[in-house]
């Protein structure tokens, strides 16, 4: 009988953190799973440690390709009726999956996707003391549906039914941050999206060595993601528009703001002129006067520097 979740772990030099992620998935009071972990080329005994596992886990071993090539290798293999993606820096609680499943079978039909609520941690003592709430949930027709609502996005909070994620192709094959946001987008039309808001079904490990510090990849998710809407890459076509580029102005702001920030303006203005029509159309105008005044200032500087 097939399990109702494939847990897909994606990893690249984590060991230390991988066996934590392994064990509070293994601590499920929910047992209907198998655990695929997708090695994207690890050097630091990953393999050895995962073969010493025996049939407790299914291994994929690659190059280093990125993490959405990696979900997807995972995916290709999986045997669940849900995929169930996990980051190897991130840590489940002990109800994470009897949520969902109570999520899932609360709604009729079954969802196509869902997305977790998050627990930020640097302190695992913390963690131990997040308590199980009763489940409160937010049922959608589809994602886009969801458009004026604002979700973390991480591939930690994702939960996709299988069928419909290799039919949305899965996550983008370039090395880029942003991928999760990118597949949320791709799924935009699926029917049936559900928010879980409780009780917590994540921890959310905050390290410097989150990828989400890496400013160009960064802007190069955000990028992609942009072609992809101006070439018509996601579904709903224009009467969806409007709710895509909600979205997806959303997701730009930080990353333009951040590039300012680190000096990259360059890119940050590449990414403001893009989507310039979409925040007007949407009256964002509190983020472009923010950005011109913060532009205006970062241009300004090297000179107050010189007098």
């Amino acid at each position: 009988m097939s399990p109702k979740f494939s847990v897909v772990i994606a990893t690249y030099e984590r060991l230390d953190l991988l066996k934590a992620t392994l064990e509070s998935v293994w601590a499920q009071s929910f047992h209907s799973y198998e655990v695929i972990v997708v090695d994207d080329g690890s050097t630091d005994g990953t393999v050895d440690y995962l073969l010493g596992l025996g049939d407790r886990v299914t291994i994929i071993v690659q190059r280093n390709a990125g993490p959405g090539a990696a979900r997807n290798a995972g995916a290709e293999v999986a045997t669940g009726e849900y995929v169930a993606f996990l980051d190897s820096d991130d840590l489940w609680f002990p109800w994470t999956l009897s949520t969902y499943f109570a999520a899932i079978n609360g709604t009729r039909p079954p969802p196509s996707f869902l997305i977790g609520e998050r627990f930020v941690f640097n302190d695992l003592q913390t963690v131990g003391a997040v308590f199980e709430d009763s489940l409160q949930r937010r049922r959608y027709s589809d994602y886009l549906a969801a458009a004026e609502e604002y979700f973390f996005y991480g591939a930690s909070a994702l939960v996709v039914r299988l069928d419909v994620f290799k039919a949305s192709v899965g996550f983008t094959k370039a090395n880029v941050n942003g991928e999760d946001g990118d597949l949320c987008l791709k799924l935009g039309e699926a029917p049936g999206f559900v928010k879980v808001d409780a009780p917590v079904t994540f921890a959310y490990r905050a390290h410097e060595s989150n990828l989400t510090h890496d400013i160009q990849k960064s802007w190069d998710g955000t990028w992609l993601q942009i072609q992809t809407e101006r070439q018509g890459g996601y579904p709903g076509a224009g009467l969806r528009a409007r709710e895509r580029r909600q979205i997806l102005t959303r997701q730009s702001r930080p990353v333009s703001l951040a590039c300012l920030a680190t000096g990259e303006n360059k890119q940050a203005w590449q990414l403001y002129r893009a989507t310039l029509f979409w925040h007007l159309s949407l009256w964002r105008w509190r983020y472009l006067l923010v950005f011109g005044a913060i532009a205006l200032k970062t241009t300004l500087r090297p000179l107050t520097t010189r007098e």
